[in-house]
């Protein structure tokens, strides 16, 4: 039992002796596959990309603050936008955009009062009392152009921001009721009351974007400036009776932020090295 027991100890112990000198001997010749550089500062290679050509789409948002003949009419609004573009490799960029304008402080509700009881609720069609929340709604459509200028060589396609446009602009006093309830409010009868303004209105951002491959966070971000004429477009106006020549020079100044889904044409890739 004894000699049994010795043997098997013996076995395990030559297994180990093995085991051990195999890995000596592999220690000694390391693999040629793995060669170790002279230079002790070397570091792995890493990919370098180009700017490359793209077609970019973007959703935003700018806040704006109203000035001039449009900050008569309403405060602080909304500006949800939808944008497309094409980018070449040396980063300009070309497209269009537009987007909903919508404002909660509309300041000229009084223009409803000839309609309304004198503590300011209105009477529906079956006698009882209502009351209506004026808002600014609005759109802002544009042929846009634009730059970018890289800051990082890791990132081609982002950095600064340099984008200008010019297209239309427009924006009414809004009522949400439904005319089965206020019939004097129907779709038909809120165009002599809503004093829509449109006209031409040019833009400026200044900003920064960053865009990397194979991420999915692409955004970009910065000041805007919409510089606008616009003119009343309805014939008659209830409130006073009469054709309102109303026009003059709008301004907003909006911070603006957006998310990109960059779809590239086509991707080039360098390998380069640390030293």
């Amino acid at each position: 039992m004894q000699t049994k027991q010795n043997k098997k100890y013996l076995l395990l112990a030559i297994l180990v002796c093995i085991f051990c000198f195999t890995n000596a001997q592999q220690d000694k010749n390391p693999p040629a596959t793995n060669p170790q550089p002279e230079n002790p500062e070397y570091k792995k290679p890493k990919k370098k990309f180009d700017a490359s050509s793209a077609v970019l789409i973007a959703f935003d948002y700018d806040a704006q603050f109203p000035f001039g003949h449009v900050a008569q009419r309403f405060g602080f609004d909304n500006l949800f936008c939808a944008e497309l573009l094409y980018k070449t490799k040396k980063n300009w960029l070309v497209g269009g955009n537009g987007g909903f304008i919508y404002g909660s402080d509309s300041k000229q509700n009084y223009v409803f009062s000839k309609i309304a009881t004198s503590t300011g609720m209105f009477i529906t069609q079956y006698n009882d009392l209502t009351s209506i929340k004026p808002e600014e709604h609005g759109f802002n459509v544009q042929f846009t152009f634009g730059k970018i200028i890289p800051l990082v060589e890791k990132f081609p396609d982002a950095g600064l921001l340099f984008m200008g446009g010019f297209g239309a602009i427009s924006d009414r006093i809004a009522v949400s009721v439904k005319a089965a309830e206020l019939p004097q409010l129907s779709p038909e009868y809120r165009k002599g009351y809503d004093r829509m303004c449109a006209g031409p209105v040019g833009s400026v951002f200044l900003g920064g974007t960053y865009m990397g491959r194979r991420k999915y966070l692409n955004c970009y971000g910065g000041f805007q400036a919409d510089l606008s004429y616009t003119i009343n477009e309805r014939p008659y106006d209830f409130y006073t009776m009469g054709k309102l020549n109303d026009k003059g020079t709008d301004l907003f100044l909006g911070i603006k932020i957006g998310w990109i889904i960059p779809v590239f044409l086509q991707t080039s890739e360098k390998e380069f090295f640390y030293y």
